[in-house]
C-alpha cells in the first residue's frame, strides 16, 4: 500500500508546511511595526495580540495525535488552507483590530496543523533512522528559508509603502498552493496505538532525568529564538536608527545563515557526537547573542547575528534527537512531550516579552532572549552529564 504514495509530492507538502509556519512566526518582528501604525496601537499591545496566533498554533499541536487518527491528513490540510484563504479575504475587506485578532488565531491554528502533519509525514515516509534525521533537518531548512525570504520581501514592501496586509496576502497565496498539492494526493493513515503494549514498554523503560531536562531545553531555545526575532528589528530601529528595510536585512541574515547551517548540518551530525555538537553550539550561540544585544558597532552586530543563526541551525532538531535517544525504544509519547514543551515557548513568547516591553522597556524585552539562552546552556550541560544515550548506544553496538 505504501507504493501508491507519491513520496516526492508528500515531501514537498512537508516542506511547504514548514515554510508556511516559518513565514508566519519568523516575520512577526517585521510585521509588528506596520500593524501597530495601522491601528494606532503600541507595539506591546500588538505583541499581545499575536499571542492569539500562538495559542492557535499551540492547540492543534496539542491534539495532533487525535486529529490525525480521526481525520484524513489531506482533508485537514485542505480545510485549514481554505480557512486561511477566507480569513485573509476578510482581513482585506474589513481590516479591524477585532478581526485581526480572530484572523491571526485562525491562521495560527492552520500553521499548527500544517507543522504537525508535515513532521509526521517526514517520519512516516522515511523508515531508515539516518535518512529520517537528515530529512527532518532538511525539512526544518524550509522554516529558516521562509524567515530569510519573507523578511527580506516584507522589509522591501513596507519600506515602499505597502500595507501590513501584504503579509496575509502571502499567507493566502501559500494556502492556495497547499490545496493544489493536496488535491488528488493519497496520504498515509495513522494507525491506532496499541495501548497495552505501549504502557508495558514505557513502564519497563523510564525516560530518565535527561529527557525531562531536554524538554525544558527545547522550551528555552524556542522561546529565546522567537523573542529575538520579534524585538530585534525594533531594537535596531530604536538603538541604531535603522530604517525598516535595513533592520529587516539583519533578520534576513539570521535566517539565511540558519538555512545554510541546516543544509550543512544534515551531514555534520553524522560525524560529530550529538552531545558535543549541542554543547558547542549553545556556548557559541550565547556569546553571539550577548554581542548582539550589548554592542554599538553595527558591523559586529551583523556578524554576531549570522553566527547566532548558524549555531541555532541544528539546535531544535538536535535537542529533539538527543531527547529521543534517552530510551532504547523511543515511544511516541516522548516525541510528543518534547514537541509540546517546545510549543509552550511559542505560546508565551509574545505575551511575556510584550509585558516586559511595557513594564521595563525594549532593552529588557530583547534581553529576555539572553536570559532564556543562559538557561538553555545550563540545560544542555545538565542533560549531557545525566544522559543515558551514550550508554544505550554502546549496549546496542556491542
Amino acid at each position: 500500500m505504501e507504493t501508491v504514495y507519491n513520496r516526492p509530492r508528500l515531501n514537498v507538502i512537508s516542506w511547504l508546511s514548514y515554510f508556511f509556519t516559518g513565514g508566519l512566526v519568523s516575520t512577526l518582528g517585521i510585521v509588528i511595526g506596520p500593524v501597530a501604525t495601522a491601528f494606532n496601537k503600541d507595539p506591546a499591545f500588538i505583541g499581545l495580540m499575536f499571542s492569539l496566533m500562538n495559542i492557535g498554533l499551540f492547540l492543534p499541536i496539542m491534539i495532533s495525535g487525535i486529529l490525525m487518527r480521526k481525520f484524513d491528513l489531506g482533508k485537514q490540510l485542505i480545510t485549514g488552507s481554505v480557512i486561511t484563504i477566507l480569513t485573509c479575504i476578510a482581513l482585506f475587506v474589513m481590516p479591524s483590530i477585532t478581526l485581526f485578532g480572530i484572523g491571526v488565531f485562525l491562521i495560527g491554528a492552520t500553521a499548527g496543523l500544517m507543522m504537525s502533519i508535515g513532521s509526521y509525514l517526514v517520519v512516516r515516509i522515511n523508515d531508515d533512522p539516518k535518512k529520517r534525521s537528515a530529512n527532518l533537518i532538511f525539512t526544518d531548512f524550509f522554516f529558516a528559508l521562509s524567515g530569510m525570504t519573507l523578511s527580506l520581501v516584507l522589509g522591501f514592501l513596507f519600506k515602499h509603502g505597502a500595507s501590513w496586509l501584504a503579509m496575509y496576502g502571502i499567507m493566502g497565496t501559500l494556502s492556495v498552493l497547499m490545496i493544489l498539492l493536496c488535491v488528488g494526493q493519497k496520504f498515509p493513515t495513522v494507525a491506532q496505538p496499541e495501548k497495552v503494549a505501549k504502557s508495558e514498554r514505557e513502564a519497563k523503560e523510564p525516560w530518565g532525568f535527561a529527557a525531562y531536562v531536554l524538554c525544558f531545553a527545547l522550551f528555552a531555545f524556542v522561546f529565546s529564538e522567537l523573542v529575538f526575532t520579534l524585538w530585534m528589528p525594533s531594537w535596531l530601529h530604536e538603538h541604531f536608527d535603522l530604517d525598516t528595510d535595513k533592520a529587516a536585512i539583519y533578520i534576513t541574515t539570521y535566517w539565511m545563515v540558519k538555512a545554510i547551517g541546516l543544509f550543512l548540518n544534515q551531514f555534520t551530525v553524522r560525524f560529530v557526537k550529538l552531545r558535543t555538537f549541542l554543547f558547542a553550539s549553545a556556548i557559541i550561540g550565547l556569546i553571539s547573542l550577548f554581542v548582539v544585544t550589548h554592542n554599538e558597532n553595527t558591523t559586529l552586530v551583523m556578524i554576531a547575528v549570522g553566527l547566532f543563526g548558524f549555531c541555532n541551525s541544528g539546535m531544535f532538531s538536535g535537542l529533539m534527537s538527543y531527547g529521543s535517544l534517552q530510551v532504547k525504544n523511543s515511544p511516541p509519547t516522548l516525541t510528543s512531550a518534547l514537541l509540546t514543551t517546545a510549543s509552550v515557548g511559542t505560546l508565551i513568547f509574545a505575551s511575556f516579552s510584550s509585558f516586559i516591553y511595557r513594564e521595563y522597556g525594549l532593552f529588557w524585552a530583547l534581553n529576555i532572549a539572553t536570559v532564556s539562552y543562559v538557561l538553555l546552556v545550563l540545560a544542555v550541560i545538565i542533560a549531557g552529564v545525566r544522559s543515558k544515550a551514550e550508554k544505550i548506544h554502546r549496549e546496542m553496538a556491542a
